[in-house]
């Protein structure tokens, strides 16, 4: 086991927990995948083809990683939410640090954007991404991805799964390995790079604060303003997304 002389607690979860949760995640969104293709087929209406239904689905997938989350620490070992960095931070360090790493995530945006460019690869919108509902159901759409999934994605990969890497594989394995998840599980080859660095920089921040509500401040940032960024380019029709 590693040493934990850090800002990021302590848990009582190990390997067994890891693994068992992310089998639960995956088989939980897989089955709820199969319903809503079930039911799309019963019906006739495509429910993942956008609109509410689109935002709905994500948030019922995010429910579903994050019970996972949590059935295995605060359910299974009477773990605090403290435990899985739900907990205060030297509020000036976290927000200026967030707001540095916002900003380099989008110049490494920027120039993995121009490298694919440059080398004529053409790069596309994240399957789910291109799909959500931009215009009446901008609110639901903004809920979802730029409020409710920040929050869900950071208790799994950084409160759950890096926190409980870190004392068994050190900081780097932990870095590495749950950003590794949290970059496989955005199902984008595309967009790999540009979310694999976001997510190295989320597991830095936690482990710097010792809290994950500055993760959550950039996460939610960084989807509101690709959401915003999806909504400006679709209503002025600089491309056909």
């Amino acid at each position: 086991m590693h040493s934990t002389d850090s800002n990021v607690p302590a848990v009582p979860w190990g390997w067994r927990d890891l693994i068992l949760a992310i089998v639960l995640a995956a088989l939980g969104i897989l089955a709820l995948n199969l319903a809503v293709l079930g039911l799309s087929l019963a019906t006739g209406v495509s429910l993942r083809a956008g609109g509410s239904t689109l935002a709905l689905f994500v948030i019922a997938q995010d429910l579903v990683v994050l019970s996972a989350a949590l059935l295995f620490s605060v359910a299974r070992h009477r773990a605090h939410w403290n435990t899985l960095g739900l907990r205060g931070f030297d509020v000036p360090l976290g927000c200026g640090l967030s707001a540095t790493l916002f900003v380099l995530s989008y110049v490494a945006r920027a120039c993995y954007v121009v490298t694919m460019m440059g080398l004529g690869v053409k790069l596309e919108v994240q399957g789910v991404v291109s799909l959500l509902d931009t215009r009446g159901g901008l609110l639901l759409t903004f809920v979802a991805v730029a409020l409710f999934a920040p929050v869900v994605e950071e208790v799994f990969f950084r409160g759950f799964v890096y926190g409980g890497l870190r004392q068994r594989i050190g900081v780097i394995g932990a870095t590495v390995g749950s950003t590794l998840l949290f970059t496989l599980l955005h199902f984008t080859l595309d967009q790999f790079v540009p979310i694999f660095i976001l997510g190295l920089f989320l597991a830095w921040l936690y482990e710097k604060t010792g809290s994950l509500y500055p993760g959550i401040v950039l996460h939610a940032a960084n989807n509101a303003v690709a959401l915003i960024a999806l909504a400006i380019v679709r209503a002025t029709g600089w491309m056909p997304i």
